[in-house]
């Protein structure tokens, strides 16, 4: 599921195309600190009393949103988001690294697996994807050790949302009775960036045809799929 999931999200690019300054404001937590993006749970307390949110791996570090684990607030989701303004007749490539982690995995008895979701937002709670349709960029079950490196293209109608948000959310699994495993789940995000891109120096051509392999990939990975969850 993670590989056809991420394999929706892949655009290829040639390395000749020009980046310009990143819209995303410390996307690389270069300075170890949150300054620059918004924190939520729906959890109860103050945040900076638990782990849910965290810089690891200093001096090079990262995001990290964690639930129900030790010392986590949150009942059901916790958000690690930021504002983003586009500008019109501009085409933005979204660039994004996460490793996710889990403390009990599908080999455990009584796993069940949290999951996270990564969406652009427009201020209503719903996710969208790059097409600025309902949906979402990312989204996967956490089961152990996964690494994602994402690039994907912005529609340039996004550019006329009044509210756009990147955002990264981490959700507690629960069984049928509601009830959680009780292990915790981690997800780590670094070098976010939105960077505009000179499309003319893109090969069509060979972006077209790399992505319509993704697609190929996707439409033999969704047979297999069982159990998607939606993005909210």
């Amino acid at each position: 599921m993670k590989k056809s999931t991420l394999a929706c999200l892949l655009l290829a690019l040639t390395s000749a195309h020009q980046a310009q300054a990143n819209l995303i404001s410390n996307g690389d937590f270069s300075d170890c600190s949150f300054a620059g993006w918004q924190k939520d749970t729906d959890g109860v307390g103050e945040l900076a009393a638990g782990n849910d949110f965290q810089q690891v791996g200093a001096p090079n570090c990262a995001a990290q949103l964690t639930v129900d684990g030790p010392e986590t607030q949150a009942f059901f989701a916790n958000t690690l988001f930021q504002g983003v303004d586009l500008m019109a007749d501009t085409q933005y490539l979204l660039s994004f690294d996460l490793n996710v982690n889990s403390e009990l995995t599908s080999q455990d008895q009584g796993f069940v697996a949290d999951y996270f979701v990564v969406g652009l937002g427009d201020g209503t709670g719903a996710y969208y994807n790059a097409n600025g349709t309902l949906g979402s960029l990312l989204e996967a079950d956490i089961d152990g050790v996964q690494s994602y490196n994402v690039e994907v293209m912005l529609d340039d109608m996004l550019a006329s949302w009044d509210a756009l948000t990147l955002e990264f959310q981490l959700l507690l699994g629960a069984d049928a009775t509601d009830m959680t495993d009780f292990g915790a789940s981690f997800l780590q995000i670094d070098n976010v960036a939105i960077n505009s891109v000179n499309m003319a120096s893109v090969n069509e051509p060979l972006t077209f045809a790399l992505f319509g392999l993704g697609l190929a990939g996707i439409a033999a990975g969704s047979r297999n799929r069982t159990g998607k969850r939606s993005a909210l």
